[in-house]
């Protein structure tokens, strides 16, 4: 009798992964291309200006500009922020500047961001208060206007406009 000490190879060509370790690469390709400080600015726009500004604008980018040396010798970079604005909401983002600003810095607790650089583009709405104001239309809408002498027929019709309006909402 022969004893093998060779270790067993496995014949299965794929070998269970923890989920964590397939995310990281996909977290990875994100955070390389978005730093932490960009991505936070995307993802919470409408909390940081409000939403009249998060519907006529968008954040485009942060460019990072040498400022000088610190004490140690390492070069310190000034952050900016790239925002398009419609040049419907401009002056008034303009005005406002300074207080998003306040609002980026004191969300991450440092002066991430120095200044906002504005660009005048074509911001796509959202149709986020379009779409309410033509569902409060469709509740003082009857979609039946005929009378009907069946009184049965004319409460399940009824309720079938009411149910119909619900589910729009």
């Amino acid at each position: 009798m022969e004893i093998n000490n060779k270790k067993e190879v496995s014949k299965r060509s794929f070998v269970p992964k923890k989920i964590g370790e397939s995310l990281q690469n996909i977290s990875k390709k994100y955070a390389n291309k978005y730093g932490k400080v960009e991505y936070l600015i995307l993802s919470k726009w409408p909390q940081i200006v409000g939403s009249f500004f998060a519907d006529h604008s968008e954040p485009e980018k942060i460019s990072r500009i040498p400022d000088g040396e610190n004490e140690v010798g390492e070069i310190v970079y000034s952050k900016y922020l790239h925002v398009n604005v419609s040049p419907a909401a401009a002056i008034d983002f303009q005005h406002f500047k300074n207080k998003i600003i306040d609002k980026i810095n004191s969300y991450f607790g440092y002066k991430a961001i120095i200044d906002i650089r504005l660009q005048q583009n074509f911001v796509p709405k959202k149709n986020i208060r379009e779409l309410k104001v033509k569902k409060s239309n469709v509740r003082n809408k009857k979609i039946i206007n005929k009378k009907i002498n069946n009184k049965d027929l004319e409460k399940s019709l009824e309720k079938l406009e009411q149910s119909i309006i619900e589910m729009e909402e």
